[in-house]
């Protein structure tokens, strides 16, 4: 050891994304991952802080962008232009040619060409893989080491994008999809969601680092009219402390949530009622529209229109839906 030179690290936004090291960024779908990653993709075009965070070199870099998932013209391009991206520093392959693993020769070819600050995989699943199973330690190890190397051998910041699994157990680490091991090649874990009680707001905590004592938890909001996303503020609460607090919280409304299922029943003993007549007594009887509305959703209830005009919105429980309609009275008009 005392022939091996120490080396500081380099970053492109400490603490949470490393330079010539992996990051992985997991949500479930629909969190804002993509959006997020948009927001960094153009804050390095531009050479801008990224939320707070102050760059480490402040001049504007070059990206890669690879994604499988979402449309490059309707989504990637459009996301990057609400976030205020300087689109020619940054670069992705066209919809349709992009076949590529983590191991395939012309990554390297990209970033040989492009010399870029930061890339990005989106996601995980489509450039690992089909053949590759993802629970099986020494397949996805294999595969991973060559953008590993990569990274470090071009001093790139990798990000690669990965969902949860479905079935919303275990913490913020066992819930990544696929082994174990995917995990122990990042350097940096952020994990995105929603906050509970305050669906628009979402977080960005910072879970795993090996490098640096971990960030702060962002708060922040996504609103295309104000450059997409918007810093809310910052806190220490992790992806674990959220979870817990959703769960209390479903434990403390399930009494409310059950009352309002069985008020829904009792209210429809011909299967199927006005909606504007439910939402009448409900507000009568004190429950309130996000316990019905959480019944509605658990009963499945199906929404339908009346015939009359201007037509009407008529809850149908699911096991009414299918039966054949009665015949309604209809009001004959006769000439004077």
């Amino acid at each position: 050891m005392s022939n091996v030179e120490e080396e500081e690290i380099n970053w492109l936004y400490p603490p949470y994304v490393p330079r010539g090291k992996i990051t992985l960024c997991a949500a479930y779908p629909g969190t804002g991952k993509t959006y997020l990653l948009c927001y960094m993709a153009a804050c390095v075009s531009t050479g801008r802080s990224f939320f707070n965070l102050i760059p480490f070199k402040d001049e504007p870099g070059k990206v890669i962008y690879l994604t499988s998932e979402d449309g490059i013209g309707d989504t990637i391009k459009k996301r990057l232009r609400i976030c205020g991206a300087n689109t020619d520093n940054v670069f992705t392959v066209p919809d349709g040619q992009n076949n590529l693993l983590f191991d395939s020769p012309e990554i390297e070819e990209f970033i040989k060409q492009i010399k870029p600050a930061l890339m990005i995989f989106d996601p995980f699943q489509s450039y690992i893989g089909k053949e590759v199973d993802m629970n099986a330690a020494n397949k996805t190890r294999e595969r991973l080491n060559c953008i590993v190397s990569l990274a470090q051998k071009y001093n790139v910041a990798v990000v690669i994008i990965c969902h949860f699994n479905k079935n919303g157990k275990g913490d913020a680490i066992t819930r990544v999809m696929g082994s174990t091991d995917i995990m122990g090649i990042c350097r940096s874990y952020i994990a995105l969601g929603n906050v509970p009680g305050e669906e628009d707001i979402k977080y960005m905590s910072h879970e795993t680092s090996s490098l640096e004592r971990k960030g702060k938890t962002i708060l922040f909001e996504i609103d295309p009219d104000r450059g997409g996303i918007v810093y809310v503020g910052e806190n220490a609460l992790s992806m674990d402390d959220y979870t817990a607090i959703r769960n209390k919280k479903r434990a403390k409304d399930a009494p409310a949530l059950e009352g309002a299922k069985q008020f829904i029943i009792d209210q429809m003993p011909d299967g199927s009622r006005l909606a504007s007549e439910i939402v009448t007594l409900a507000k009568a009887r004190h429950i309130s529209e996000r316990s019905l509305r959480r019944a509605r959703e658990e009963l499945q209830i199906i929404v339908q229109k009346t015939k009359e005009f201007p037509p009407k919105s008529l809850w149908v429980l699911p096991e009414k839906a299918g039966q054949p309609e009665e015949p309604q009275a209809v009001q004959e008009t006769l000439p004077l």
